[in-house]
């Protein structure tokens, strides 16, 4: 049994880098039998929502996704952004990153992005805690 997708009237979905939209008023179920690229409407990070350094990353992956075609300038540019967050989050997000760069290498780009959703919210709430973390001087 391949992947079933359920699609809601009007709901659109990435396969393989096709936009298909649901254009019935019913729910459309559809079964991808064979390995695909496949990002629900629900999921697409779009650009000006990449805004911090993992949502950068999963925003060159969801690309990836959809572009096969330009898979080759992309991956050094996603495995630079895993290098660059291993190097800041080593200590706590380290094994994560690693398996999201192995699932890259796998062509496993879907997993790769499901996989850095935690980190997301890790990320988030480091940011949370710098906004009202008091500023201190430094003596000079």
């Amino acid at each position: 049994m391949g992947l079933v997708l359920k699609v809601k009237a009007g709901d659109r979905v990435v396969v393989n880098g096709a936009v298909l939209r649901n254009a019935s008023r019913n729910q459309m179920i559809v079964e991808i039998e064979n390995q695909s690229d496949v990002l629900r409407a629900e999921e697409i990070l779009a650009e000006s929502m990449a805004s911090t350094p993992v949502r950068r990353l999963c925003h060159l992956i969801q690309i990836a996704m959809v572009s096969r075609d330009d898979r080759a300038t992309l991956f050094p540019r996603i495995y630079e952004a895993i290098a660059e967050l291993e190097a800041a989050l080593s200590k706590s997000q380290g094994q994560t990153l690693r398996d999201t760069r192995a699932l890259v290498e796998e062509n496993n780009l879907y997993a790769a992005y499901r996989r850095l959703l935690p980190v997301i919210t890790y990320e988030d709430e480091l940011l949370a805690l710098a906004a009202v973390a008091p500023v201190k001087e430094i003596a000079s």
